[in-house]
């Protein structure tokens, strides 16, 4: 269960009580999200996951969400070689976010946060925060740091 509420987690920025037709429109982005930050506090302590500290570890670590306009989804994360794959049903009520596994599992529901400015997401619960951001943006910035550290 712990992976699966690792895998699951994920959403950040400001939004209204309910999401506009952009908002549910950028956040049903073909492109999904990808975690950027997850941390958990189930041992009293707030603790960071390595792989998801909010510094890129693409060689060891990634991971994407994907939540498609029919309240289907998609996790695949990739932590140290291993992959591990989730898909199921989301229910969206108004910033509620709840996740069904193929195994009719259910994790949430997460308070939706979601900046369109800065294409952030954030998904939280008392116990975690998951921080994501639009993949194509992730993409863009990551590409911008690359070409400023090349000589």
């Amino acid at each position: 269960m712990r992976n699966s509420s690792i895998v699951l987690l994920t959403f950040s920025g400001l939004l209204s009580a309910r999401l506009n037709d952009d908002a549910l429109k950028m956040l049903q982005d073909p492109g999904g999200w990808e975690y950027v930050k997850m941390t958990n506090g189930e041992t009293g302590f707030q603790t960071t996951h390595v792989c998801f500290d909010g510094t890129p570890h693409r060689d060891e670590c990634s991971g994407n969400m994907l939540l498609r306009s029919d309240n289907t989804f998609m996790i695949s994360v990739r932590i140290h070689g291993q992959v591990v794959n989730r898909r199921g049903k989301y229910d969206l009520k108004e910033t509620q976010l709840a996740f069904y596994d193929e195994f009719g599992n259910l994790d949430g529901p997460y308070s939706l946060d979601l900046n369109t400015q800065t294409k952030a997401l954030v998904l939280s619960m008392p116990q975690v925060r998951i921080e994501l951001e639009l993949e194509k943006e992730y993409k863009k910035v990551q590409s911008a740091k690359k070409k400023a550290h090349t000589p």
